[in-house]
């Protein structure tokens, strides 16, 4: 066969898209933590029927995002302090690992992309484009496991990645402090990964999820 060859990729499904745009409102805080997401009150939000919505609301419990209380309704996730806990050291071990992973056979390829995503954050904070700031901080975090080669691995943190978002938008991207902090942060473990200092990287990165499970708490005790 002459010519361009290729399978045509097939359209997303509503559902699909659905869900992408309610996980997106729930990370980015247009929903807030506890807040009640009735089949009703989505499919008008987004224009939609209901059908495209039960099903999205039954894959983000899957994920954790969405509680579905028989007859009471869907909320999204209401974390506990010691919900946020488990949560940050279940992240702590997962990303310690992919970043031991990821430097033993493409450390170079790493630290590139982290380059570029901190180089995207410096140019969001300075323009005060905090949202933004919040996606590509997701970015070089889902950046370990992009490099780490066990999709074992990447499925685990897929389970809890949108909490953990969800968590950073809520509850610590608010204080600027923290921000600019977190930052340098950020900055601190692409620089020792890029000179193979991988275990001051890996203290920084603890220290920085600690600081994170810190103030998260404090915002829900």
């Amino acid at each position: 066969m002459k010519g361009t060859a290729g399978k045509i990729p097939s359209p997303r499904s509503l559902t699909e898209l659905v869900t992408e745009r309610l996980r997106g409102d729930i990370v980015d805080g247009v929903f807030a933590f506890g807040e009640n997401v009735s089949e009703d009150r989505l499919a008008a939000a987004y224009g939609v029927s209901r059908t495209p919505v039960r099903d999205a609301l039954s894959a983000l419990q899957f994920q954790g995002l969405v509680e579905v209380r028989p007859k009471r309704g869907s909320f999204v996730f209401d974390p506990t302090a010691d919900d946020i806990a488990e949560l940050c050291a279940y992240r702590e071990m997962l990303e310690r690992e992919a970043i031991r992973m990821s430097v033993a056979g493409s450390r170079g390829a790493l630290c590139d992309q982290l380059d570029g995503i901190v180089a995207r954050m410096e140019a969001e904070l300075a323009r005060k484009d905090f949202q933004a700031y919040a996606h590509s901080d997701t970015d070089f975090h889902r950046a370990f496991f992009a490099f780490c080669g066990n999709r074992l691995v990447t499925s685990a943190f897929d389970m809890a990645e949108a909490r953990i978002a969800t968590v950073r938008t809520a509850l610590t991207s608010p204080y600027v402090e923290r921000r600019d902090a977190s930052f340098f942060e950020h900055c601190q473990i692409v620089d020792n990964l890029r000179q193979g200092d991988i275990d001051t990287a890996l203290a920084l990165l603890a220290d920085h999820i600690d600081r994170t499970r810190v103030v998260a708490v404090a915002r829900v005790s």
